[in-house]
C-alpha cells in the first residue's frame, strides 16, 4: 500500500480501525487508490471493509468499517426501527443497508443524513440534524444536541486514536497492524 493512502487512512479512519467507532467516511479522488483498497478488501474481509458508496468521474466516497463493530451500531433495535421509518428494509444484514445507503446516495441530489446511523453517532443527533434543527449544542465531529458533555469526551477519544495513529504510522509504522 502506497504512503499516502496509509496516511490518509490514518487521519480520516483511525477510530473505526482501532475498533472505536462504528465506521468513517473518506472522500477520495477516484483513480489514486483503487487497485490498493480492492487489495486492502482482499486482504482483510471479512473483518475490515473499505466499501465505495458513490464513484464518480473524479470522487469517491469510501466507507471504512470494522464488520463486527459496525453491525453492533446499525443492528440496535432503535437504529433499525429509525431506518425502517426512512424506508429502509428491516434486515440482520449491514450490507442491505449498505447497499441501500448506496441507492440513496447515488439517486438523489439530497444527501441521506441517515448515514450518521452508519457512522456511529447519536441516534438522536441525527435525527434532530435531519429534522432541520440548527441549533446544536456542540459542533465536532458531528452537530450535538443532547448530552454536550459525554459527546465532547467521545470526540476527545477520537481525535486522541487519531493522533496516536498518525504520529505510529509517521515513525513507519503500518496502518495495516489496526487491519487485524
Amino acid at each position: 500500500m502506497c504512503r499516502k493512502l496509509e496516511e490518509l487512512l490514518a487521519f480520516h479512519s483511525a477510530p473505526a480501525l482501532c475498533g472505536l467507532k462504528a465506521s468513517n467516511l473518506i472522500s477520495l479522488n477516484k483513480n489514486n487508490f483503487m487497485q490498493d483498497i480492492n487489495q486492502l478488501n482482499k486482504m482483510y474481509n471479512p473483518n475490515v471493509f473499505f466499501t465505495y458508496l458513490k464513484v464518480s468521474y473524479n470522487h469517491s466516497l469510501l466507507l471504512v468499517f470494522k464488520r463486527k463493530i459496525l453491525e453492533e451500531h446499525l443492528l440496535k433495535e432503535d437504529n433499525k426501527k429509525f431506518l425502517e421509518s426512512l424506508g429502509y428494509t428491516v434486515s440482520d444484514n449491514i450490507f442491505d443497508y449498505i447497499e441501500e445507503l448506496k441507492k440513496r446516495i447515488n439517486k438523489s441530489n439530497d444527501f441521506p443524513h441517515e448515514i450518521g446511523v452508519f457512522l456511529g453517532y447519536d441516534l438522536l443527533d441525527t435525527v434532530e440534524f435531519i429534522k432541520g434543527n440548527r441549533n446544536p449544542l456542540l459542533k465536532g465531529l458531528w452537530n450535538v444536541y443532547y448530552d454536550a458533555y459525554n459527546k465532547q469526551i467521545i470526540f476527545d477519544k477520537y481525535n486522541r486514536c487519531k493522533d496516536c495513529v498518525i504520529r505510529l504510522v509517521n515513525k513507519g509504522f503500518s496502518i495495516e497492524n489496526f487491519m487485524k
